[in-house]
């Protein structure tokens, strides 16, 4: 009479559970890896566990998470949709660390909301500057979204580059209505 499992009689169950081991399925692809590749409607499981490891880590695990986020963005095949969620996962961990890969991203029309998202909660100077920076690279709607993100952060020190663009007859009203809002946001905040 054969086993239950249809293997010889005489496999011993060491030699079952190597077998069962050595499966051809292949190795498990890295979550990491796997969200620089994410496509808008496609299977975000990958994407779900990241999202998981950032959301329940510690602050002292941040940097690290930092590191593997940074590194995916990095990724040479990383489309516009692993951006997204990567820029998305950074607003949540990310520091000054962050701000020279993401200040690349803003003077990109087609990556820029998704650096200024990151980069907006981020403290530090040199977040603002990569902001005030990125203005002579934008036009029309991402120039005014850029503004907006100036204004959030209530950048003084963008005060000079705002009245600059506001006054500019040659930049589009929604440009230069964004430059006054921000003016008098930032200017509220002064007193």
């Amino acid at each position: 009479m054969a086993s239950a499992d249809s293997r010889p009689a005489g496999t011993t169950a060491a030699t079952r559970n190597a077998a069962d081991r050595k499966s051809n399925a292949g190795t498990t692809p890295d979550p990491w890896e796997m969200c620089a590749k994410l496509e808008y409607g496609a299977d975000r499981s990958f994407a779900w566990a990241v999202q998981q490891q950032v959301v329940q880590t510690p602050p002292e695990g941040r940097a690290r998470l930092e590191e593997r986020l940074l590194k995916s963005l990095a990724q040479p095949n990383c489309t516009e949709a692993g951006r997204a969620f990567l820029c998305r996962m950074l607003a949540m961990v990310g520091s000054a660390k962050s701000v020279p890969p993401l200040a690349a991203l803003l003077r990109d029309v087609r990556t820029t909301e998704a650096a200024r998202y990151a980069l907006e909660p981020i403290p530090g100077p040199e977040v603002d500057a990569a902001l005030r920076d990125a203005l002579g690279a934008l036009t029309g709607p991402a120039k005014a979204g850029l503004i907006g993100s100036i204004a959030r952060r209530r950048d003084a020190a963008a005060r000079g580059a705002l009245v600059a663009i506001k006054d500019n007859a040659a930049e589009p009203p929604l440009v230069r209505q964004a430059a006054t809002r921000a003016l008098e946001c930032i200017g509220s905040t002064q007193a």
